[in-house]
């Protein structure tokens, strides 16, 4: 049902696609101790880290990268790309004949650790 309420929405709009591209190259993050409780490890430092570009039921990962805890504070660190990695989202937008911008898609960023021993995310 939700499926025909979309369609009924888009009634008399133009669709349009545009490509998207974000370019990772450096990722600077702060953990707590509480990060423990939450997969991380026994110290509360990820082990290795990827951003997931997300919406609705759709991801667009990176690869894993190592984690480089920082020497003054070890709960902050840096995720560094050797060569920065490019992921590319391809979004259809839909405008009204009547309006000047299309309608709104809200796309998340999140930062996720990957459990390199299960190979699997907490």
């Amino acid at each position: 049902m939700a499926s025909v309420w979309k369609r009924l929405q888009r009634v008399g709009k133009h669709a349009s696609k545009f490509q998207f591209v974000a370019s990772y190259q450096e990722l600077m993050v702060e953990c707590t101790k509480k990060w423990g409780l939450l997969g991380l490890g026994s110290d509360g430092q990820p082990d290795k880290l990827v951003v997931v570009w997300t919406r609705r039921s759709r991801r667009k990962s990176s690869k894993a990268h190592s984690w480089q805890p920082g020497i003054k504070n070890p709960y902050r660190g840096v995720v560094v790309w050797p060569v920065p990695e490019n992921i590319e989202i391809t979004v259809t937008l839909f405008k009204d004949p009547h309006a000047e911008e299309f309608e709104d898609k809200e796309w998340t960023f999140v930062i996720e650790n990957f459990n390199v021993y299960l190979n699997i995310k907490p």
